[in-house]
């Protein structure tokens, strides 16, 4: 029963995204786009049977299990479902924003996906399988929005967005389970669209609350993600009024923002920000004594020259593991191939990049954005397996600017 339900949800989906303008108007070809929806399918499906038979405490049969508690909550006591996710145990866990323990911010991330997967149940009699298409059925509108905004920038670059946005192994696997990385990249491609669409064309408070709406669940979903972002958009909106300057507006955001950063824990101890990635980097530390794939990290202390000495560590961390050379499990072969592929791709763009182009200040944001994210994984995190998946969706933020600024034409003259 299970099995039919899933095959006919998945033709339905197939049919919306062949009516639903917000598709069809992509610039892709209905066969284009279910070869691209089916994929998903496909690995969801490898997903699921990892997670089900070799993977049973990850996170996301933990977030199907809370989604059934929810939903027998939803016909058992209404009241009690629709009011739940304002508790908390403690008045002082409101107060506990970047606290990863005994927070009411950081218990209510769980507990959006929660309610999110109980509304699920009610339509897949509580189906692991069926949810998790659900959810990727969600995710693809974000990444067809990112190739809506980008397709404008490079015109002459489909193959590379295609890739980039739709293939990437990593970003496609961890995105396919119901994990909130996915439901960041959404509200990421959400963002990029709606902020560019704004720019080029006309303002309107539809699409205004819209952006506003999924910077609200990144802050809900992973606060130091929005912080991260602010930053950044800020910084994108001076870029944009100062063209000429955009480069020099990124530099002197970020050069504010790091004052800040480090000067925060003097206006209070609850907004030590350099205290708060201290405080994570000790968190994953207990995790890892756990994991099978943990790597050796350096204490990170709470002031500029500790961050200062590890950052040649956090970089190799999560910008260059797991090696080839280092590759123990047969699971993490395509993420080091990966890696190894983006390697070469940088090394092809610094000596055939593209001349005299003009770089639109969004490129900017996706480049000081996905560095920052991807160095506070490095700085943070000592397990292999989750660099690998807080990464993945920030990796598609740098290779779309690398592999659309390669000259490939000047590539093939030389093989051909």
């Amino acid at each position: 029963m299970i099995y039919l339900l899933f095959i006919f949800y998945s033709i339905l989906f197939c049919w919306l995204i062949t009516r639903i303008k917000f598709f069809t108007q992509s610039g892709l070809s209905n066969r284009i786009l279910i070869s691209l929806f089916v994929l998903r399918i496909f690995v969801l499906i490898i997903g699921c049977y990892l997670n089900i038979y070799y993977f049973p405490v990850s996170d996301s049969l933990v977030f199907h299990k809370i989604g059934i508690l929810e939903y027998h909550l939803l016909f058992q006591n209404p009241h009690e479902y629709f009011t739940n996710i304002f508790h908390s145990y403690s008045s002082e866990a409101y107060s506990r924003l970047f606290d990863d323990s005994k927070s009411f911010w950081n218990d209510l991330r769980t507990n959006l996906l929660g309610k999110m997967l109980s509304i699920f149940d009610i339509f897949s009699f509580r189906s692991f399988w069926i949810n998790t298409l659900f959810y990727n059925f969600i995710i693809f509108l974000g990444t067809v929005a990112l190739y809506k905004a980008f397709i404008k920038i490079f015109p002459a670059s489909f193959y590379q967005l295609i890739i980039c946005i739709f293939i990437l192994p990593s970003a496609l696997f961890f995105t396919s389970m119901i994990h909130r990385d996915g439901l960041i990249l959404l509200s990421l491609s959400m963002i990029i669209y709606h902020t560019l669409y704004i720019m080029n064309h006309q303002f309107s408070w539809k699409r205004a609350w819209i952006i506003l709406s999924f910077i609200a669940l990144i802050f809900l979903l992973r606060n130091f993600v929005f912080i991260t972002l602010i930053p950044a958009f800020i910084a994108w909106l001076l870029a944009r009024k100062f063209s000429k300057y955009a480069f020099l507006s990124f530099v002197a955001v970020y050069a504010f923002t790091a004052i800040l950063f480090f000067t925060s824990g003097h206006i209070s101890p609850r907004t030590d920000l350099p205290q708060f990635v201290s405080s994570r980097q000790l968190s994953f530390v207990e995790i890892g004594k756990k994991g099978a794939s943990t790597i050796n990290i350096k204490p990170l202390y709470p002031n500029f020259s500790s961050f200062l000495d590890n950052l040649p560590q956090a970089f190799d961390h999560a910008m260059l593991r797991p090696y080839l050379s280092e590759i123990r499990d047969f699971e993490y072969v395509p993420f080091a191939l990966e890696i190894f592929i983006m390697e070469i791709l940088f090394v092809i763009f610094l000596f055939f990049r593209k001349k005299n182009i003009s770089i639109s200040p969004v490129i900017y944001f996706c480049i000081f954005f996905s560095i920052t994210m991807i160095l506070i994984t490095g700085y943070t995190v000592p397990i292999i397996g989750a660099i690998v998946r807080y990464r993945s969706i920030y990796l598609t933020f740098l290779l779309i600017p690398i592999t659309c600024y390669i000259d490939w034409n000047r590539i093939r003259k030389i093989f051909l």
